[in-house]
């Protein structure tokens, strides 16, 4: 039994010479950095409820968190490394009631309750044209140049972990409520249409306008909701066939 311990001993004591004394280093990432979206990226409209793509309007870089354990008995020193991030998540381009749940990668990262399935902290702007810039937004870039997105519909992440992405930020996906009741013709069309009569879409659940002519959206829409057109008293109105 001395022999052995004996043995032991040395051996440990080989390792540590050879393997710098038993520690272990977690996986850890080279570039913190974040890349946000291209400039002049086209921010869609929503009208009831849609599941929409967000566009990253701002982020920080990655924060790295560094938690050793063991070193006591014999056993190594282990590293381990984690990560979050900060960003803004652009939603709309026009006001909106609120969200639901959201998707990371698929699968569900915010349910239907309004819980986070992962460590870290969420604020909804509904893109009201009074609303202030985010507080965390203005820490990082000064309040004076701070924009409140006025008009914008968008998503504040704080400190979201990423262990659950592979340590990125996950395409993101959006449950959005727009407005309660019936799609309107008029709502849609807002300023473009010359007609007086609210026409109301029976069973549309959601609608996106990502860009393009309303003309191109109107033959969307008319596959499913043939519609009709009078111009018969000097102004253009469209309403359901």
């Amino acid at each position: 039994p001395l022999g052995g311990a004996l043995g032991a001993l040395a051996g440990r004591t080989l390792d540590g010479a050879i393997f710098g004394g038993g520690r272990v280093e977690g996986a850890r990432l080279a570039d913190l950095a974040v890349t946000t979206s291209s400039f002049g990226a086209t921010l869609p409209r929503h009208f009831g409820k849609v599941r929409t793509a967000g566009t990253v309007i701002w982020a920080t870089e990655l924060r790295e968190a560094k938690e050793t354990s063991g070193g006591s008995k014999g056993q190594p020193k282990v590293t381990s490394y984690s990560y979050s991030a900060s960003l803004a998540v652009a939603l709309g381009s026009n006001p909106i009631l609120g969200i639901g749940r959201i998707w990371a990668d698929g699968n569900l990262l915010r349910g239907a309750a309004g819980d986070l399935k992962v460590e870290g902290r969420m604020r909804v702007y509904a893109g009201t044209e009074d609303q202030q810039p985010d507080p965390l937004i203005a820490s990082d870039i000064g309040m004076t140049d701070c924009p409140g997105f006025r008009g914008i519909a968008y998503v504040v992440f704080e400190d979201l972990a990423l262990g659950s992405f592979g340590n990125r930020i996950p395409a993101l996906t959006f449950e959005v409520f727009q407005a309660d009741g019936s799609i309107e013709l008029s709502t849609i069309l807002e300023g473009e249409w010359g007609g007086s009569v609210r026409s109301a879409l029976p069973d549309m659940i959601g609608l996106s306008h990502s860009g393009g002519s309303f003309a191109e959206m109107l033959q969307a829409i008319n596959v499913a909701w043939p519609l009709s057109c009078d111009g018969s008293n000097g102004s253009l109105d469209i309403r359901p066939a």
